[in-house]
């Protein structure tokens, strides 16, 4: 379950942080590439592809004591409890060869440094460069006009478009950190905004415990 949650909350931010459009797209969807230590962005859930995972919180942070402090982190609340994922990596956009280290926090249990064999098979899942692939299918994406569109967040002048390959409608904003107010696909699962800021703060505050390695190995 634990793996079905990482590869939801992966994929539903690899498809809605990049994928931008109106007037000069290729311009918004640059700017929807940015992003600094302290941005943070939560959603809520609901439908088809929603069973497991209610709500995603999106962040990069700052670790203190290790070699590089600036981490990207996400946050998800599931059916088995909450679950948070640490990732070292150079900046943002990061390729997924790029995540250097893993920290997992699982419902009831310590929080663990995963290792280094570990982090190769979530690399091998991420894909090979998905922040790339994406940030290019953002400036091609089909653009339905600029709306206002509410949320729990509240009510947003928005960027519009419409994903050609997955059909799924994308509501968008240069205001809001990571950029996503909105997604709907076609199978009726929705992911909305209900907060953000600029104040992300590490979401697991104990030290992490040395995961042993699989197959035995230390």
């Amino acid at each position: 379950m634990l793996r079905r949650a990482y590869l939801a909350a992966v994929a539903l931010l690899l498809f809605a942080v990049p994928q931008l459009a109106a007037q000069d797209q290729a311009a918004v969807c640059e700017n929807m590439m940015q992003a600094e230590v302290g941005y943070w962005a939560e959603f809520n859930l609901e439908g088809t592809s929603a069973e497991d995972v209610s709500s995603l919180r999106f962040a990069l942070i700052e670790r203190a004591g290790e070699t590089n402090p600036n981490w990207y982190e996400f946050h998800a609340e599931t059916d088995q409890g909450p679950v948070t994922i640490q990732m070292d990596v150079p900046d943002w956009p990061f390729e997924a060869s790029q995540v250097a280290g893993m920290i997992l926090k699982a419902p009831g249990q310590p929080a663990m440094r995963m290792p280094q064999e570990m982090i190769a098979m979530m690399q091998a899942q991420m894909g090979d460069n998905p922040m790339l692939d994406i940030a290019e299918a953002c400036t091609t994406a089909e653009g339905v006009g600029q709306e206002s569109v509410s949320v729990p967040a509240g009510s947003f002048d928005a960027f519009h478009i419409r994903e050609a390959e997955e059909n799924a409608d994308v509501w968008l904003s240069e205001d809001i950190p990571f950029g996503v107010i909105k997604v709907s696909a076609p199978d009726g699962t929705t992911m909305e905004l209900v907060g953000y800021g600029t104040d992300a703060t590490s979401g697991i505050t104990e030290e992490p415990q040395t995961m042993p390695g699989m197959g035995g190995m230390n």
